[in-house]
């Protein structure tokens, strides 16, 4: 069990070594006088399923002081656990009546209402813990890298496995070269979502708004379309105007790892191959059911890697390692209520198989690759820091002791962006299959698709305007 460290034992702990200053009161937000050993604030924008649970996460840690959702079954929901809190339907009218009696906010919307929030908290200057993938567009997203720059408080991606041990086990190994050069990586997740297509025809029907439930606002910045149950709860990722798909639901969790032991950026090229019945016009508004994509990035050594990802369908197709011993399971195939989702690394030494969240079970194949591979690195390497990780504490708390002494968390937008940019260009790629798209990141377009140049930035509705 963990020992219980008291907040002041380790601020004093912290100050011994040199790391806690009192920080200037711009990078406190809200605080006033408040000096940062005291209790963290939150508001939330957004309280559905995954909303609430990092609502518990983040109040164990702080105190939760207001909440704001546009449907009043996850108001109800959220209270609960916090029968004492205050509620909103428009997040707005929250900022502008509690701004002064928060320190951060907690966004976690559908992805189409990730950037707007979370960009008017830092213009406040709130700290932002925003869901996965940061936003829906890579403008979008490219705008909170800006904002987060300008605003200079701390924010986070709400990818948790980056602060699990084993991410920083795996990150540790590639930086000392235990796998040599990175040369390709195969990535599945058989998740499945709502098979979106085949609901097309439903979308027509008329269907009665729940009570109480704010449809327009809902759909906010987004291209409106009449409310249908295969929209929400919970079904509005697998929907190109609300949603990011498969990509961008699972990428931030399993390229992270990739993205952040390499310092990975931009893939120059992307080509996606998709469920042979989906129609980029046609079905324009629904996400392909399965997809296989392929990510080249050119390296600054000369080389070209290569990300494979795979999910629904094509997840059977993910080629078995030649190392992997006879008889033990990839975890690739599609088995019906079940699913699985990991990652392989090939190096030029050594090749290693990961989990879902944070490179979670990492470990070389086969096992006796990896017993010599520890078996040869000396005694007082392996007893360094970042070589067998331990954990250090949740992504919550990364986030909390972020904003209490005054540095960014371990996964601010700045880098996290890159990943999240990856999950949105996944997104473009699948909806313009078969052509190998070429990317140039500092322009902000594609070389030569007019079609996924028009998916890269939103066209936001009336009323609706992002700036940083």
């Amino acid at each position: 069990m963990r020992a219980q460290v008291s907040r002041r034992s380790f601020l004093q702990a912290a100050g011994a070594a040199g790391v806690f200053t009192i920080l200037p009161r711009r990078l406190i937000a809200g605080s006033g006088e408040t000096p940062p050993s005291e209790t963290v604030y939150f508001a939330a924008v957004g309280v559905g399923g995954q909303g609430r649970g990092d609502l518990q996460g983040l109040g164990a840690l702080g105190k939760v002081v207001a909440v704001a959702d546009v449907d009043p079954r996850s108001i109800a929901a959220t209270k609960k656990f916090l029968p004492d809190v205050q509620a909103f339907e428009d997040y707005r009218e929250m900022y502008d009546k509690l701004g002064k009696s928060f320190d951060a906010v907690l966004v976690a919307t559908p992805d189409h209402w990730h950037a707007l929030p979370t960009v008017e908290a830092m213009k406040l200057g709130k700290h932002v813990y925003t869901e996965k993938p940061i936003a829906r567009t890579v403008w979008e997203v490219r705008k909170l890298m800006e904002a987060a720059r300008k605003y200079n408080v701390v924010t986070q991606m709400g990818n948790q496995g980056h602060s699990f041990a084993s991410h920083q086990t795996f990150k540790s190994w590639v930086r000392k070269g235990l796998l040599g050069d990175i040369r390709e990586v195969h990535t599945w997740t058989t998740m499945r979502q709502l098979d979106s297509k085949s609901k097309i025809p439903e979308l027509a029907n008329v269907e009665k708004v729940p009570d109480g439930l704010n449809w327009d606002r809902w759909v906010g910045p987004a291209e409106f379309h009449p409310y249908s149950p295969y929209f929400t709860p919970n079904r509005w990722r697998a929907w190109t105007p609300y949603g990011t798909g498969n990509p961008g639901d699972w990428g931030c969790h399993l390229l992270d790892p990739i993205y952040d032991a390499l310092n990975l950026r931009s893939p120059n090229r992307i080509t996606a191959e998709v469920t042979p019945d989906w129609d980029p016009k046609r079905d324009a508004i629904a996400f392909p059911s399965a997809s296989r994509i392929r990510y080249e990035y050119d390296l600054s050594n000369g080389k070209t890697m290569t990300i494979l990802w795979h999910d629904g369908e094509f997840c059977n197709e993910v080629p078995r390692p030649a190392a992997l011993e006879e008889g033990r399971e990839l975890g690739n195939r599609i088995v019906p209520g079940q699913w699985n989702a990991g990652a392989v690394v090939y190096g030029s030494k050594n090749v290693l198989k990961y989990g879902s969240h944070g490179a979670d079970s990492c470990r070389v194949i086969p096992e006796t690759a990896m017993r010599a591979m520890i078996r040869d690195i000396k005694e007082e390497e392996k007893t360094k820091p970042n070589f067998w990780m331990t954990q250090i504490g949740s992504h919550f708390e990364d986030f909390v002791t972020a904003i209490k002494i005054g540095r960014k968390s371990n996964n601010p937008f700045e880098t996290a962006g890159y990943v999240a940019e990856n999950a949105a260009l996944g997104a473009i790629a699948v909806r313009n299959p078969g052509i190998r798209l070429e990317w140039d990141c500092e322009a902000l377009r594609f070389k030569n698709c007019d079609a996924a140049n028009a998916m890269v930035t939103p066209e936001y509705r009336k009323g609706y305007a992002l700036k940083v």
